[in-house]
């Protein structure tokens, strides 16, 4: 159903009014010559007066009267209908200067019509979209000079570490073969870690291309869970951690990226092993939910520090708010939130006795 026309009913009603008052004024005006004409038969008129010259000097009168009254009628009128239609385009009009100007932070607020109200709504809806695009996008460039000086000081500190090393080995300052084996080493991981780095980074770029193919198969994600968690099982046995996981039996079948969960999946895991101490309980669970699936990776570690709980999804954000070249590459989890939004799902991070990431992952994404 159509919403009515306010506006027109609005003009109409005020020209029935002004109609209505033009016939108050003009029905006030005869009365008023009607008991000047009767007056005038009523008195006893001197015979050298000129009747007729009399006459013409009321009906005169009577006409002044009716134009005066009809002139402010129409002032009235115009002046009201006139401020309750440009009042509210004067508001928008400079609502869209302030605009084009870049301060989206302008709203309009005025009472009008429902046609001019509606126009209202629209354009506050417009201005507040506008201004948290600027707000994203100031955000994003923050992001973009940080990520890059991040990525930089990530690059550059492994790279200058090999090269001290080899400057060091062909100065024949390192002569001894055991010490000799022990730079090897230590060049071969900084060299592992810049190839690591270069890689996420490339993974993080595909999944942020929103032209990247990212194909969905229906399979049973219990027996992908429960393969994954063996993988890990010896890990963190190694590690000292008790691993706990909880897997529903039987077959779960359901539409996903099996190499991309397994990488969102793997990097938390990871990040849960670097960062806490020997003793700390993981548990990984799977829950059947009624629009999807839930995955749950706890710990009752150190836990995140509350200065980057906001931007922990973000690109080289790390736990422990360094920047040590051996920290990982800080892409896990901004590669793990790509991933599971790729899946037409999302992911949360809870923080009270245990430090918890939710995979919500729904049914109906597209294969």
């Amino acid at each position: 159903m159509k919403s009515p026309n306010r506006l027109q009913h609005l003009l109409i009603i005020t020209y029935i009014y002004f109609f209505l008052t033009i016939s108050i004024i003009a029905a006030f005006s005869l009365f008023v010559l009607n008991e000047q004409i009767l007056n005038y038969f009523a008195q006893t008129v001197q015979e050298n007066q000129d009747k007729e010259q009399i006459f013409y000097k009321m009906l005169m009168k009577t006409l002044l009267l009716f134009l005066s009254l009809l002139t402010i009628a129409v002032y009235i009128f115009g002046k009201w209908t006139a401020s309750s239609l440009t009042t509210p385009l004067r508001s928008i009009a400079h609502g869209i200067r302030e605009i084009a100007r870049g301060q989206y932070n302008k709203r309009l607020n005025f009472k009008a019509s429902f046609e001019l109200a509606q126009i209202q709504d629209d354009f506050n809806a417009m201005a507040k979209r506008l201004e948290q695009m600027e707000k994203e996008k100031q955000r994003l460039e923050e992001n973009k000079q940080r990520m890059l000086v991040n990525l930089s000081h990530d690059l550059k500190t492994p790279i200058t570490s090999i090269k001290g090393y080899i400057e060091a080995m062909e100065l024949g300052l390192i002569n001894e073969e055991e010490r000799r084996q022990r730079i090897l080493r230590l060049i071969s991981d900084k060299a592992e870690l810049v190839s690591a780095l270069i890689d996420d980074i490339f993974e993080l770029s595909k999944l942020d291309s929103p032209n990247y193919p990212f194909k969905l198969q229906t399979a049973d994600i219990a027996e992908f869970m429960r393969e994954l968690a063996a993988e890990y099982y010896e890990v963190f046995k190694e590690k000292k951690f008790l691993f706990q996981f909880d897997i529903p039996e039987g077959e779960i079948n359901f539409s996903f990226n099996a190499t991309w969960l397994y990488r969102a999946v793997s990097n938390i895991l990871s990040n849960a092993l670097k960062y806490n101490p020997s003793g700390t309980i993981v548990q990984l669970k799977l829950f059947t939910k009624e629009k999807g699936i839930e995955i749950h990776i706890q710990d009752d570690g150190v836990g995140i520090p509350q200065a980057i709980k906001e931007n922990i999804f973000e690109a080289f954000v790390r736990g422990d708010q360094s920047r040590k070249s051996d920290g990982g590459t800080g892409l896990g989890l901004a590669i793990a939130k790509q991933v599971i939004e790729k899946h037409g799902g999302e992911i949360t991070l809870t923080t009270d006795d245990e430090t918890s990431f939710i995979l919500s992952l729904p049914k109906n994404a597209e294969s």
